[in-house]
């Protein structure tokens, strides 16, 4: 995930602060969506958020337009930012556009000099933020765009995100939960470019704990650490079936596998091979008992037939030699 590219320095010299005129002077039509009649309450709502009740003298700026196409397409796939109707600028000052910093623009709430209530920060790069602010720092509901297209929309403590919220990856895919001083962290559900998708629960930004993976052709449900799985089930689309242990994305450790013709191997497993100590029953009813190693029957085993013959002997490579 992108960091935290909020300017922590956000205080102004008192002295640059007046009385505004009654003409607005922030407007950029180029960063904005066409209006429609679902969004104008909406619109309404943030003009008079930003309703300026002081002005800055000397700096008459506007908005940038942005430029930086990753970023364009990014907002013309999420649309105007909705904001939430528990956020209000009432008490506070309220500043008309002005540079806080050689490549950021601030409009919004003030208090005691610092960002507060509802305000928007553009960086010339084409990130910008639009949300809440406690003492300077993002806190509340708010919405980052990142330079590279990444974007996220929920809520942040201290300019992280912190709480539940919405991770717009650049590639295509997305994250919806909880997150962490910025990482995932608690439940949440995560669908990647390729089409991979995880519900479960997520630890200091990876899949940690219980979860499901869906995947082209199979599907996981069991136990992960630290992104890893570890033990669960498998089911493939074709009807097989493996529940054990499991290192990576591979059976390693003790498991059982069916197969979709009835049978069964339960023992242990080297790299998605058979290997070690395992038994096998086949379609015709009979059962191997004893070593494995690379897929096939090796070392001391017993062999009981269809007919309940019992054959001890020594097997290699799958056949059985003494």
């Amino acid at each position: 995930m992108g960091g935290s590219l909020c300017k922590t320095d956000s205080r102004i010299p008192n002295n640059e602060i007046e009385t505004p005129s009654n003409k607005p002077i922030y407007q950029n039509l180029e960063n904005s969506n066409p209006k429609s009649e679902q969004n104008t309450s909406n619109r309404e709502f943030r003009a008079h958020l930003l309703k300026p009740t002081i002005q800055i003298p000397k700096q008459q700026v506007q908005i940038p337009t942005i430029h930086n196409g990753l970023v364009k397409d990014r907002l013309a796939q999420l649309g105007e930012y909705k904001i939430p109707s528990s956020i209000t600028n009432e008490g506070l000052d309220v500043t008309p556009p002005f540079q806080f910093d050689e490549d950021a623009i601030y409009l919004g709430g003030l208090k005691n000099d610092l960002f507060q209530g509802y305000g928007e920060i553009y960086w010339d790069d084409g990130t910008h933020y639009c949300g809440q602010y406690n003492k300077g720092t993002r806190c509340g509901h708010g919405r980052l765009i990142y330079p590279d297209g990444d974007a996220y929309e929920g809520d942040w403590l201290d300019d992280k995100q912190h709480g539940q919220g919405t991770y717009y990856y650049s590639d295509g895919g997305k994250y919806i939960g909880r997150f962490l001083n910025d990482l995932k962290h608690g439940e949440g559900q995560e669908t990647l470019a390729n089409g991979e998708t995880y519900e479960g629960d997520f630890q200091n930004g990876t899949r940690h704990g219980k979860g499901k993976l869906t995947m082209a052709d199979v599907q996981f449900e069991g136990l992960f650490e630290k992104g890893q799985m570890i033990d669960g089930e498998y089911n493939w689309n074709d009807g097989r079936k493996y529940k054990g242990q499991i290192q990576g994305m591979k059976m390693q450790g003790h498991g059982e596998f069916w197969f979709p013709d009835g049978r069964q191997y339960k023992g242990f497993w080297v790299e998605d091979q058979k290997e070690g100590q395992g038994e096998f029953h086949f379609s015709d009813g009979s059962v191997y008992i004893g070593g494995w190693k690379n897929n096939k029957q090796n070392g001391l085993g017993k062999l009981r037939d269809k007919n309940g013959v019992v054959i001890n002997g020594f097997w290699v490579d799958g056949n059985k030699i003494t």
